[in-house]
């Protein structure tokens, strides 16, 4: 009886050491998975290329900072007229206080880097694409002039009097940024839907058609525009005329102010 209980005794001792054995591998098998798991988020074998550069002004090159910038990583495949390109990364940056920029983007061969920057209420856009991201890319722009233009009716005739005036700044565009209307409204055109499908936006024109009229227009114009001149179209009594204005004197760091009267 003694060697019988002994024998039970041993084979729960083997059973409870079996069971044992079985916990601890599959602990192991845990463990390891769980490594492999941490290995492979760690291990990242995407090439990187640090893309860097500079916005300055054009007009003395100081670096321009707190600068919006959007970076686009392309891949160009294939050659000649199959060629297409595919975007491999993305990022946005603000230069610094110096107007510098530096960031890592995923690389590849065959790639290039666009780079562009939208119009602001002080700075002109720009976009530039660089073939040779290694190179440091210079992003020149030109800093907004403000003009505040007064357009009054002075010498109204009848409901039919009409004026529109656009700004002129030569081969550098200006932005119409704001109409403010004391008087009769400016011209709105609604949108316009197309048959085939497809529409014309709705959108504001800086004309009137009336005699009380007594509007500001606001623009931003580079600094290097070849010209300040208001290009106006009017009608009154039947009668259309148009033209420039001469220059508008300005100085760069404030609104510069025109009366516009007709």
């Amino acid at each position: 009886m003694l060697r019988f209980n002994k024998a039970i005794l041993t084979v729960k001792l083997f059973l409870k050491t079996l069971h044992n054995i079985k916990v601890y591998i599959k602990i192991s098998v845990l463990i390891s998975a769980l490594f492999l798991i941490l290995a492979g988020c760690s291990n990242d074998d995407t090439n990187y290329i640090t893309v860097k550069g500079k916005v300055i002004r054009e007009a003395n090159g100081e670096g321009v900072p707190n600068q919006k910038l959007t970076l686009r990583m392309k891949k160009i495949n294939g050659t000649g007229y199959w060629s297409y390109t595919t975007e491999i990364d993305s990022k946005e940056v603000i230069t610094d206080s110096n107007g510098n920029f530096n960031v890592a983007m995923n690389s590849d061969s065959n790639i290039s880097v666009s780079v562009s920057k939208q119009n602001d209420d002080d700075y002109t856009g720009i976009e530039l694409t660089n073939f040779n991201p290694a190179n440091d890319i210079v992003l020149k722009v030109n800093k907004f002039m403000k003009f505040k233009i007064f357009v009054n009716n002075t010498s109204p005739f009848d409901a039919n009097d009409y004026i529109y005036i656009s700004f002129f700044s030569g081969n550098n565009q200006s932005v119409r940024t704001k109409i403010e209307n004391f008087g009769i409204a400016n011209i709105f055109y609604p949108q316009d839907d197309l048959p085939g499908g497809g529409s014309f936006e709705g959108h504001d024109e800086t004309a009137w058609r009336g005699v009380n009229v007594n509007s500001i227009v606001y623009y931003n114009v580079p600094e290097n525009a070849t010209d300040t001149k208001i290009f106006w179209t009017k009608r009154k009594n039947g009668i259309e005329t148009n033209g420039f204005t001469s220059d508008i004197p300005y100085q760069i760091d404030q609104i510069n102010e025109y009366h516009f009267d007709y």
